[in-house]
């Protein structure tokens, strides 16, 4: 059986068609049959990748446990930066629509896409300005404003850093940036708990109202 699915409700659920992170490899491979490639660990290969063949187009990755039966950790759209066009294709048995969204759609396009639920999404941002939307067990990692970056001062960084989400400045960052890696986790909790002690955050809102020149409270 072949599978259709879309970004959009790859975001707002976690799952990508009939792949969700509480699977494990004989599951996966009964689903989407053999991954164009694989890393081995001892004697099982942990880490499957399913993409189209010979261009530089999204890929789908999976990372699985040592031990059988081969648990799923987590996995990712990576080279997120790649998505164009109508349809990214994850080997022969997976596509998936963009739904409007490519590789060059800031932060501020995926949270007005509709597809995040405003309460459980969190907008996170380090010190380094490396933005990460987290909305249920996805994880949006966001890069390219580190030439602006390495043009700010310390005292610069960390004055966005901590009126981030409140009085920041932060729509010309905001379109320097574009999605890197997209994470559907297992282990939502471990995954994110970096983010939170160690980043500013703030919520969809306070972030759009932020882009938008609307004053708000910051959230941390």
């Amino acid at each position: 059986m072949r599978y259709l699915t879309s970004l959009k409700s790859f975001l707002a659920t976690g799952r990508l068609g009939p792949i969700s992170a509480d699977l494990n490899a004989r599951q996966v491979a009964d689903l989407l049959g053999t991954p164009q490639d694989w890393l081995f660990n001892s004697d099982a290969p942990f880490y499957w990748i399913y993409s189209e063949t010979d261009c530089y187009r999204p890929k789908l990755e999976l990372q699985f446990s040592d031990e059988a039966p081969h648990h799923m950790y987590w996995f990712q759209i990576e080279d997120a930066e790649a998505i164009h066009g109508a349809f990214c294709l994850f080997g022969p048995m997976l596509a998936m629509t963009t739904d409007g969204l490519s590789g060059h759609s800031r932060p501020s396009d995926f949270l007005r896409s509709g597809a995040f639920d405003e309460a459980s999404t969190v907008v996170h941002l380090s010190k380094y300005l490396e933005l990460t939307i987290i909305s249920g067990p996805v994880s949006i990692h966001f890069a390219g404003a580190e030439s602006f970056e390495d043009e700010l001062s310390d005292e610069a960084k960390e004055e966005i850093f901590a009126t981030f989400g409140g009085e920041c400045e932060f729509a010309h960052i905001d379109r320097l940036m574009g999605p890197g890696d997209i994470y559907s986790h297992r282990d939502l909790q471990r995954a994110s708990q970096d983010h939170v002690l160690t980043s500013a955050s703030c919520s969809l809102r306070q972030y759009l109202s932020m882009i938008d020149g609307r004053r708000t409270t910051s959230a941390s």
